[in-house]
Protein backbone atom coordinates (compact mmCIF):
# COMPACT_ATOMS: atom_id res chain seq x y z
CA UNK A 1 0.00 0.00 0.00
CA UNK A 2 1.18 3.65 -0.66
CA UNK A 3 2.05 6.09 1.76
CA UNK A 4 1.67 10.08 1.56
CA UNK A 5 5.55 10.00 1.04
CA UNK A 6 5.57 8.26 -2.11
CA UNK A 7 3.33 10.91 -3.11
CA UNK A 8 5.22 13.67 -2.11
CA UNK A 9 7.87 12.04 -3.75
CA UNK A 10 6.23 11.86 -7.04
CA UNK A 11 5.11 15.66 -6.87
CA UNK A 12 8.89 16.20 -6.27
CA UNK A 13 9.82 14.46 -9.42
CA UNK A 14 6.80 16.77 -11.12
CA UNK A 15 5.16 13.51 -11.64
CA UNK A 16 1.29 15.36 -10.47
CA UNK A 17 -0.85 12.18 -12.21
CA UNK A 18 1.07 9.41 -10.48
CA UNK A 19 0.89 11.26 -6.94
CA UNK A 20 -2.92 11.99 -7.68
CA UNK A 21 -3.26 8.16 -8.55
CA UNK A 22 -1.32 7.63 -4.83
CA UNK A 23 -3.74 9.94 -3.23
CA UNK A 24 -6.44 7.94 -4.52
CA UNK A 25 -5.73 5.15 -3.52
CA UNK A 26 -4.80 5.85 0.15
CA UNK A 27 -8.04 7.39 0.19
CA UNK A 28 -9.45 3.92 -1.21
CA UNK A 29 -7.89 2.28 2.07
CA UNK A 30 -8.73 5.03 4.67
CA UNK A 31 -11.38 7.68 3.06
CA UNK A 32 -11.08 9.41 6.62
CA UNK A 33 -6.99 10.28 5.99
CA UNK A 34 -7.40 14.20 6.15
CA UNK A 35 -3.69 14.49 5.07
CA UNK A 36 -4.60 12.49 1.79
CA UNK A 37 -7.61 15.06 1.09
CA UNK A 38 -5.36 17.81 1.31
CA UNK A 39 -2.73 16.24 -0.37
CA UNK A 40 -5.11 15.01 -3.75
CA UNK A 41 -6.63 18.70 -3.54
CA UNK A 42 -3.07 20.38 -4.12
CA UNK A 43 -2.45 17.88 -6.98
CA UNK A 44 -5.82 18.66 -8.62
CA UNK A 45 -6.56 21.12 -11.50
CA UNK A 46 -9.92 21.44 -11.10
CA UNK A 47 -11.55 23.79 -8.65
CA UNK A 48 -14.75 22.28 -8.32
CA UNK A 49 -12.43 18.44 -7.36
CA UNK A 50 -10.00 20.61 -5.02
CA UNK A 51 -13.09 22.28 -3.05
CA UNK A 52 -14.36 18.81 -2.47
CA UNK A 53 -11.17 17.55 -1.29
CA UNK A 54 -10.76 20.42 1.00
CA UNK A 55 -14.10 20.10 2.56
CA UNK A 56 -13.80 16.20 3.05
CA UNK A 57 -10.84 17.47 5.08
CA UNK A 58 -12.58 19.59 7.25
CA UNK A 59 -15.26 17.25 7.56
CA UNK A 60 -12.73 15.20 9.32
CA UNK A 61 -11.30 17.75 11.14
CA UNK A 62 -12.90 20.89 11.57
CA UNK A 63 -9.87 22.56 12.83
CA UNK A 64 -7.71 21.76 10.00
CA UNK A 65 -6.20 25.44 8.62
CA UNK A 66 -4.26 23.95 5.98
CA UNK A 67 -7.33 23.34 4.46
CA UNK A 68 -9.47 26.05 5.79
CA UNK A 69 -6.51 28.18 4.02
CA UNK A 70 -6.71 26.40 0.70
CA UNK A 71 -10.84 26.72 0.65
CA UNK A 72 -9.99 30.64 1.03
CA UNK A 73 -7.54 30.49 -1.71
CA UNK A 74 -9.91 29.10 -4.52
CA UNK A 75 -12.36 31.85 -3.72
CA UNK A 76 -12.28 34.36 -7.03
CA UNK A 77 -9.66 37.11 -6.39
CA UNK A 78 -10.22 40.60 -7.28
CA UNK A 79 -8.06 41.58 -10.58
CA UNK A 80 -5.39 44.11 -9.16
CA UNK A 81 -5.34 46.23 -12.29
CA UNK A 82 -9.13 47.02 -11.61
CA UNK A 83 -8.34 47.43 -7.75
CA UNK A 84 -5.73 49.69 -8.51
CA UNK A 85 -7.60 51.79 -11.57
CA UNK A 86 -10.72 52.33 -8.99
CA UNK A 87 -11.50 55.57 -7.85
CA UNK A 88 -10.15 55.78 -4.13
CA UNK A 89 -12.08 58.20 -1.54
CA UNK A 90 -10.68 61.42 -0.85
CA UNK A 91 -7.79 61.64 1.70
CA UNK A 92 -9.29 62.53 4.64
CA UNK A 93 -7.81 65.87 5.46
CA UNK A 94 -7.34 67.20 9.27
CA UNK A 95 -8.52 70.11 10.50
CA UNK A 96 -5.95 72.64 11.50
CA UNK A 97 -8.75 74.49 14.03
CA UNK A 98 -9.55 72.97 16.96
CA UNK A 99 -13.31 73.74 18.38
CA UNK A 100 -13.13 73.68 22.32
CA UNK A 101 -16.71 72.81 23.44
CA UNK A 102 -17.94 72.70 26.82
CA UNK A 103 -19.58 69.17 26.96
CA UNK A 104 -22.94 70.89 28.22
CA UNK A 105 -23.10 73.67 25.16
CA UNK A 106 -25.25 72.66 23.00
CA UNK A 107 -24.86 73.75 19.12
CA UNK A 108 -27.96 74.76 17.70
CA UNK A 109 -28.20 75.72 14.11
CA UNK A 110 -29.75 78.93 13.06
CA UNK A 111 -31.82 77.26 10.30
CA UNK A 112 -32.99 73.96 11.69
CA UNK A 113 -34.17 72.78 8.53
CA UNK A 114 -30.58 73.48 6.60
CA UNK A 115 -29.91 69.48 5.73
CA UNK A 116 -32.67 68.88 4.52
CA UNK A 117 -32.84 72.06 2.63
CA UNK A 118 -29.70 71.50 0.40
CA UNK A 119 -30.44 68.15 -0.34
CA UNK A 120 -33.67 68.81 -1.52
CA UNK A 121 -32.20 71.67 -3.77
CA UNK A 122 -29.51 69.17 -4.35
CA UNK A 123 -32.14 66.61 -6.10
CA UNK A 124 -34.35 69.69 -7.49
CA UNK A 125 -31.77 71.07 -9.92
CA UNK A 126 -30.32 67.49 -10.54
CA UNK A 127 -34.13 66.47 -11.64
CA UNK A 128 -33.84 70.36 -13.05
CA UNK A 129 -30.52 69.33 -15.13
CA UNK A 130 -31.55 65.49 -16.16
CA UNK A 131 -34.94 66.92 -17.96
CA UNK A 132 -32.91 70.00 -19.66
CA UNK A 133 -30.18 67.21 -21.07
CA UNK A 134 -33.33 64.92 -22.26
CA UNK A 135 -35.10 67.79 -23.82
CA UNK A 136 -32.14 69.25 -25.58
CA UNK A 137 -31.40 65.46 -27.19
CA UNK A 138 -35.03 65.50 -28.43
CA UNK A 139 -34.92 68.68 -29.91
CA UNK A 140 -31.11 67.66 -31.43
CA UNK A 141 -32.34 64.25 -32.61
CA UNK A 142 -35.61 65.86 -34.46
CA UNK A 143 -33.43 68.57 -36.49
CA UNK A 144 -30.47 66.08 -37.32
CA UNK A 145 -33.35 63.15 -38.70
CA UNK A 146 -35.24 65.90 -40.23
CA UNK A 147 -32.26 67.55 -42.32
CA UNK A 148 -31.31 64.14 -43.06
CA UNK A 149 -34.71 63.54 -44.32
CA UNK A 150 -34.32 66.32 -46.22
CA UNK A 151 -31.38 65.45 -47.85
CA UNK A 152 -32.22 61.77 -48.80
CA UNK A 153 -35.48 62.81 -50.33
CA UNK A 154 -33.57 66.27 -52.02
CA UNK A 155 -30.63 63.97 -53.62
CA UNK A 156 -33.42 61.24 -54.67
CA UNK A 157 -35.73 63.79 -55.95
Amino acid sequence: MPILQDGQNAIAQGNLQQARLIFEAILQEDPRDEDAWLALGDVLTETEDKRICYENALKINKDNQAAREALRNLEPQADPLVQALAPQPPPIEEEEEEFDFDEDETVVSDRPDFASATETEEDTSTATLVAVGLALSVVVFAIVGGLAFFLITSLAG
